[in-house]
C-alpha cells in the first residue's frame, strides 16, 4: 500500500506534524498519524533536524496505518525521541499554555536537562519518568507527541511541495517548543565523551572567549591555561597504557564533535533559527551552549601555545571540522545575546513608561 499526501492550502499556512504514539517498548517501529495544522494556531510540536543517513539502510514505520519506507537512521532518532520527550512533552502539550511564551528554556526541558551540568553525572539524558511511556495526563485522556522533521511532514516525491516547504523550514523552526539535532547513536565511548565534554562547559570561566575578557583574566588564555588543568584530566587520561587520544573520553568526545551533522553547514543554519536549540545523541540531550564552548577550548588549543596541553596531540585536534562549525555556534551566540538585549530593553522602556505614568 502506497501512503498519498493530502495537498496542502499554502494560502493558509498550512503544514503537516507527525503524532507519535506511545509505546512501553523503545524499540518498537514508530506509529503515527499525519496531521495538518495551520501556523496561526500556534500548535505546540518539536522539530528534529537531521541528515537523511545512509539510503541503503533503511526501516519501516507506520503512518496513518499505512507503511512508510525512512532510513534506519531517521527511524532511530524518532525512536529516541518517543523514548526521552514523550513523558514530559505529552503532558506539556495537553495542559493550557500562557499566551505568551517563557523567556529562555522552557519548564518541561529543564525537567529533562540542566543546563551546563556535567551529563556523566545525571544532569541530562533520559527524564525520570521516561519508563512510563504508556502516554496520559492527569485526567486520563490520550496525550499526543507532535513532530515535524521535513522527510515525513514534506511530500518528497513533490517537487512544488520541497520548493514551497523549503521556504518556511525556518518559521518552522522558530515556532517549535524546540528543534532537536540528531546526531545518531551512542558507541561504547560515548557517555565518556560526553562527561569529557561537560566538565569543560563546567570548568570553563563563564566568560571566557568574550570579548574583553583575555585583557582581564590573562592567566585564563595562552601559554598558562590556569582554568583548563583539571578538564585535562578528563581528556588526557592514561588508560591501560594507550596513548591519551587514544583514550576512551576523546574517542568518545571526537566521534560526537566529528558526526555528520556538524559537517551540513545548512543543518546548522536552520537550527540557529530554533528558540531553543538542543542535539541528541542516542538518548540523551547534548545543550548547545556545551558544543559551543568545547569548540571554543578545542580551537585555542588547537592554534595556541600552552604550558598544560602536550603539543603532539595538536595534530589530532586539527582533524576536527571547527572552523566552519564554530564560526556558526558563535553566531547563535551572538543572536541569543541580541534578542536578550532586546527583552531587556523593552522591558526597560515599559518600566520608564510605568513610572511616568504613576507621576
Amino acid at each position: 500500500m502506497v501512503f498519498t499526501y493530502k495537498k496542502l492550502d499554502l494560502s493558509q499556512k498550512e503544514f503537516r506534524l507527525l503524532e507519535i504514539q506511545p509505546s512501553l517498548d523503545d524499540k518498537a517501529p514508530i506509529e503515527a498519524r499525519l496531521t495538518t495544522v495551520k501556523e496561526s494556531c500556534e500548535v505546540q510540536y518539536i522539530a528534529i533536524s537531521s541528515p537523511y543517513g545512509d539510503p541503503n539502510e533503511k526501516e519501516r514505520i507506520t503512518v496513518n496505518n499505512r507503511p512508510v519506507i525512512i532510513t534506519s537512521h531517521l527511524a532511530s532518532a524518532l525512536r529516541n525521541v518517543r523514548a526521552l520527550f514523550f513523558p514530559v512533552l505529552a503532558q506539556h502539550f495537553q495542559d493550557p499554555q500562557p499566551i505568551r511564551r517563557p523567556r529562555g528554556a522552557p519548564r518541561w526541558l529543564k525537567q529533562l536537562v540542566r543546563v551546563g551540568s556535567s551529563i556523566a553525572g545525571g544532569g541530562a539524558g533520559r527524564s525520570s519518568n521516561s519508563t512510563s511511556s504508556k502516554g496520559s495526563n492527569e485526567s486520563g485522556s490520550a496525550a499526543v507527541l507532535r513532530v515535524w522533521v521535513d522527510m515525513i511532514c514534506v511530500n518528497q516525491s513533490s517537487d512544488v511541495e520541497k520548493s514551497q516547504q523549503h521556504s518556511t523550514i525556518r518559521q518552522i523552526y522558530r515556532n517549535a517548543e524546540l528543534v532537536v539535532g540528531w546526531l545518531g547513536d551512542k558507541i561504547e565511548q560515548t557517555d565518556l565523551g560526553l562527561g569529557a565534554i561537560a566538565e569543560v562547559d563546567e570548568i570553563m570561566p563563564e566568560r571566557w572567549g568574550e570579548p574583553g575578557d583575555q585583557e582581564e583574566n590573562p592567566e585564563d588564555y595562552a601559554p598558562t591555561h590556569r582554568w583548563a588543568k583539571a578538564a585535562m584530566k578528563e581528556w588526557l587520561a592514561d588508560v591501560e597504557g594507550l596513548p591519551p587520544n587514544q583514550g576512551p573520553a576523546w574517542v568518545g568526545a571526537t566521534d560526537i564533535l566529528l558526526r555528520p551533522y556538524f559537517q551540513r553547514r545548512w543543518l546548522l543554519e536552520e537550527l540557529a533559527e530554533a528558540r531553543y536549540p538542543a542535539f541528541l545523541i542516542g538518548d540523551v540531550i547534548l545543550p548547545w551552549k556545551q558544543v559551543l564552548r568545547v569548540f571554543r577550548f578545542i580551537e585555542e588549543f588547537k592554534y595556541q601555545e600552552s604550558e598544560i596541553f602536550p603539543k603532539e596531540l595538536q595534530d589530532h585536534m586539527a582533524l576536527l571540522p571547527l572552523e566552519s562549525t564554530q564560526k556558526l555556534m558563535d553566531e547563535f551566540s551572538r543572536k541569543q545575546a541580541r534578542e536578550e538585549a532586546k527583552i531587556l530593553a523593552v522591558a526597560s522602556s515599559r518600566a520608564t513608561t510605568s513610572s511616568a505614568s504613576t507621576k
